[in-house]
């Protein structure tokens, strides 16, 4: 397995995005070789990973929404253990804790207007993410390419339900897209 999130993305820019056991599966037999995992019961986790990283993918934890899991350096150690290359959160703090334990790091923002757009902007600039997931992806164009030029690789998240999507996505200069579309999970590069 590449263990280089950006190789992986290159050469397949859809990342699975897998909320609880339901898709489990899907992800297994997909294409797509990097997935986020969400809504996964703590106790469940380790295997959840295990399984995943068994079939080659590349696993980033959601920590904000896996019920029991806390935020704390305690949290962070466990997603470390489980053998999982990445974590997620909209937390500042979070994202800080994780780059110091090794972890790839990748923080989602969620922009509705001006004011959220300048706020996580200066949350970027100061947690330094590997990656940033903005969503909603309709978004990535309306954002001005200086703007753009400031944030990490981009992966735009949210309303991703058709090919075209991805592609106007790619055009306006993500990296990747993630969804939980699993049809858009097996396509064929190039996108």
């Amino acid at each position: 397995m590449i263990k280089n999130l950006g190789a992986q993305l290159a050469r397949h820019p859809v990342i699975m995005a897998v909320y609880g056991m339901d898709r489990l599966e899907a992800a297994l037999a997909s294409r797509a070789q990097v997935c986020i995992i969400a809504n996964i019961d703590l106790i469940k986790l380790q295997p959840v990973v295990a399984l995943l990283e068994k079939a080659d993918k590349y696993v980033i934890v959601n920590i904000d929404s896996c019920s029991g899991l806390s935020q704390d350096k305690g949290g962070i150690d466990y997603i470390v253990e489980t053998g999982a290359m990445g974590l997620l959160s909209t937390r500042l703090q979070t994202i800080q804790r994780a780059k110091k334990s090794g972890l790839l790091t990748m923080q989602k923002i969620f922009v509705t207007d001006r004011s959220t757009w300048l706020r996580s902007l200066h949350a970027l600039e100061l947690s330094e993410p590997d990656y940033v997931q903005l969503m909603p992806a309709p978004m990535l164009p309306l954002i001005t390419k200086e703007d753009r030029l400031r944030l990490p690789p981009i992966v735009a998240s949210g309303f991703v339900s058709h090919e075209e999507h991805i592609r106007a996505a790619l055009a306006h200069g993500a990296a990747a897209v993630s969804s939980s579309d699993s049809a858009l999970w097996d396509l064929a590069p190039p996108i």
